[in-house]
């Protein structure tokens, strides 16, 4: 009896130290923000879509962190769509193979832009971008430069805190017409044809008119955000509807 109790003891001790070992060498996906309860399962740090993808330099995951707003170097896909918002941020570390690229745009993005502009011009409504991806760095000396010179009201309507633009990624970019900018572009014939035809191109007008309550931003029709033209489409022309609202965050 005491030798079976010993052989059990010994058996047990070796199961448990396997299955803390077992756990311990299992990478997983950084916890998303807490602000967002979205089942895991729809949620990972490491999926590479049409609207995702993680830097190849990142061969290991990011920390876990569950506080509202956490920043992460690794990117936050939902249903493979990369969301990055007040909430789900990302870190200075996140800089995407791209970033080199002309406008810092991923090379199928760029060429549904490019496929939007040459369509918008030959509907006399010409369009140029205006800014494409923006580095942490670049997003932070933009976002204390609105802070200093427009106030904090108005900063934080139009512009994201560093590592909260979508301009990080390189999946999103800002169309002008050479000339008008901010509200005046609102009025212009281009916001309008933005409003109609960028679905057609994979993209949508991320900060839809009165729905700065689920984006934290005011209206922006000069911001797309490539999702794919299956996806945007999806939203349909003259769309009032969020990402967030999509999907299933807001």
């Amino acid at each position: 009896m005491h030798i079976r109790t010993l052989a059990a003891a010994s058996a047990l001790a070796v199961l448990t130290l396997t299955g803390c070992s077992a756990v311990q060498a299992l990478p997983g996906p950084a916890t998303p923000s807490l602000a967002a309860p979205t089942p895991s399962s729809r949620a990972t740090a490491s999926e590479t879509t049409a609207g995702a993808e993680t830097p190849p330099s990142q061969t290991s995951p990011a920390p876990a962190d569950t506080r509202a707003g956490a920043q992460l170097n690794r990117p936050y896909v939902v249903d493979g769509i990369l969301v990055v918002n007040k909430n789900h941020r990302l870190g200075p570390g996140y800089v995407p193979a791209w970033a080199s690229q002309p406008q810092g745009l991923r090379p199928d993005v760029r060429a549904a832009a490019d496929r939007l502009m040459v369509a918008a011009k030959a509907d006399g409504v010409p369009l140029k971008i205006r800014s494409g991806y923006r580095s942490y760095a670049t997003q932070k000396a933009s976002f204390d430069r609105a802070m200093r010179t427009q106030g904090a009201a108005k900063a934080r309507a139009y512009y994201a805190e560093p590592g909260a633009s979508e301009h990080q990624t390189g999946l999103a970019f800002d169309l002008w017409d050479g000339r008008n900018r901010g509200d005046a572009f609102k009025r212009t014939p281009q916001a309008a044809w933005i409003a109609q035809h960028a679905v057609e191109y994979g993209f949508i007008v991320r900060y839809p008119n009165g729905r700065e309550s689920v984006t934290g931003y005011l209206w922006e029709p000069w911001h797309l955000r490539y999702v794919g033209t299956d996806v945007a489409r999806r939203f349909g022309p003259n769309a009032t509807l969020t990402l967030e609202e999509f999907l299933g965050l807001s």
